[in-house]
């Protein structure tokens, strides 16, 4: 059986613009909290099979080109993300420059 749910036509919060952003921050938790699902299911697995701990994977300290990638991955996603607000108008092509970081 399918259930749905309407919003309802008052906004729940002051505005729609506010209900629009607890939305997406609901949805951006519920994203985050698959990934965070799935790396807790993917270290599980290979400490089972004795591919590599947890320690390991909590002490592991990037270096090199790989420290390089990451720290340009997350300087973009925090652009993304906390410049987001600010972006008149999001153009698609940056967007795909952008997800290119690596």
């Amino acid at each position: 059986m399918n259930r749905t749910a309407r919003r309802p036509d008052r906004p729940y919060l002051a505005s729609r613009e506010s209900d629009a952003a607890a939305l997406v921050s609901t949805q951006l938790m519920t994203e985050l909290w698959i990934l965070k699902d799935r790396v807790a299911v993917l270290e599980r697995l290979l400490e089972e099979r004795q591919v590599l701990s947890r320690t390991e994977v909590s002490e592991y300290v990037p270096a090199g080109s790989f420290a390089e990638e990451l720290d340009r991955e997350r300087d973009a996603y925090i652009s993304r993300v906390a410049g987001a607000p600010f972006n008149d108008e999001t153009d698609i092509e940056a967007l795909r420059r952008e997800s290119d970081v690596g």
